[in-house]
């Protein structure tokens, strides 16, 4: 808040004061230029020095009416010059600093004046406090200033580079693909990998940190949160290889998560999306949470046959499938033990918590149901397929 509470005798002395240095404000604008320029020479390349000296003159004739007793004289300034200095790129650090430079040559200028014009001690401590104040009061309005444009500027990016990942999800604008790479600074050639993770609450990240994590790394990468899900496109390279990448998924992935294959051409982005985005469904299914497209190609195939999975649990599922709710779980998680433990009777056992001849039971009861014997390979395989088929249709 601006100060304003001043005994009369130093309400006096400080507006006087004020008035003086007004009246030399060409000279002490060039001084606090000229001292601006020696601490931080890029300042006047990047606000140019005709803004800066300008700017400089705006602000301390703003400092300088307060001080010499005007009522309208407020923080506006200070808050226009942060909006502006967030523009220039200039760091903020760097535009609070040159507050504070002004503030110190204005504080040496004071004292001259307080030198010739001798007067009661307590206006010059006051003068102190004032000018001091006013820098903090200017400070906090550059730094809101600044941070409003910060957070614009954000926002902006932010909906440009989920407007250049929408393009390359969908494959418009090809011409355009290497002006895309750049906004969201991937290579604009090499190899990638396309990623599909689910998240497990709405708009939250399925991965959380994955962006800073491989930027930390020196991977490049770009990532879009969507409602139900986290896509990203990861660049490899020699030394950050899909093997490190599935690694890394599966330390951070809060659920399941596919791969696509590895591709050469940002023109194949929405081939290698699709990928994903099977593998993903695929990952549900499966007992590992990271899934590749190319290493489940089974789950992924029928993930993206609906029709076929559909007549797959019918035809051969039919039966388990209309028991009740309690005898038919318990036949599917058989079947799943089974094809988990490569057919070992003892293994599904000691899984399910049961004996070896109750296992055999159930097994026994799934072929009657189904007229598909688990000895019998051919048979045995349309028994894993429609058991893969029925947990996609769960999913989707």
């Amino acid at each position: 808040m601006l100060v304003n509470d001043r005994s009369s005798a130093s309400n006096a002395f400080i507006a006087e004061a004020g008035r003086a240095l007004l009246a030399d404000i060409d000279a002490l604008v060039a001084e606090v230029a000229a001292a601006i320029e020696q601490a931080e020479p890029a300042y006047p390349e990047l606000a140019t020095p005709e803004g800066l000296r300008q700017n400089n003159r705006e602000h301390l004739v703003a400092i300088l009416s307060h001080l010499a007793g005007d009522p309208d004289a407020g923080t506006e300034v200070a808050r226009a010059n942060g909006r502006l200095r967030a523009q220039q790129r200039i760091p903020l650090p760097v535009a609070l600093r040159s507050y504070r430079i002004g503030a110190r040559v204005t504080w040496e200028r004071a004292l001259g004046y307080a030198t010739e014009n001798p007067g009661d001690e307590r206006a010059l401590l006051r003068l102190a406090s004032d000018v001091w104040q006013l820098v903090d009061d200017y400070s906090e309005a550059l730094t809101l200033g600044y941070q409003e444009v910060e957070n614009e500027m954000q926002r902006r990016d932010a909906r440009l580079r989920d407007a250049a990942l929408d393009a390359l999800f969908t494959g418009g604008d090809a011409p355009r693909l290497g002006e895309y790479a750049d906004l969201l600074r991937l290579p604009r050639q090499g190899r990638y990998l396309m990623v599909a993770a689910t998240s497990e609450s709405t708009a939250a990240e399925a991965i959380p940190g994955i962006s800073e994590t491989l930027s930390t790394l020196g991977v490049r990468s770009a990532w879009q949160l969507r409602v139900d899900c986290q896509l990203g496109i990861v660049a490899i390279t020699d030394t950050f290889t899909p093997e490190r990448l599935v690694q890394l998924l599966s330390e951070r992935a809060t659920g399941p998560a596919g791969l696509s294959t590895v591709y050469d051409s940002l023109e194949a982005t929405p081939a290698a999306l699709r990928q994903a985005e099977l593998a993903c469904t695929a990952a549900q299914c499966e007992t590992a949470r990271i899934v590749r497209y190319e290493q489940a190609l089974i789950p992924v195939l029928l993930a993206d046959a609906t029709e076929i999975a559909e007549a797959l649990t019918d035809r051969i599922l039919g039966g388990v499938l209309a028991l009740p709710d309690h005898d038919r779980g318990t036949l599917l998680d058989t079947m799943s033990a089974w094809f988990a433990s490569d057919g070992e009777v003892a293994a599904v056992a000691e899984t399910l918590f049961c004996h070896r001849n109750t296992v055999r039971f159930r097994l026994n009861r799934i072929t009657d149901l189904t007229g598909r014997r688990f000895a019998a390979p051919a048979e045995a395989a349309e028994l894993y397929l429609a058991l893969q088929a029925y947990r996609t249709l769960r999913l989707n």
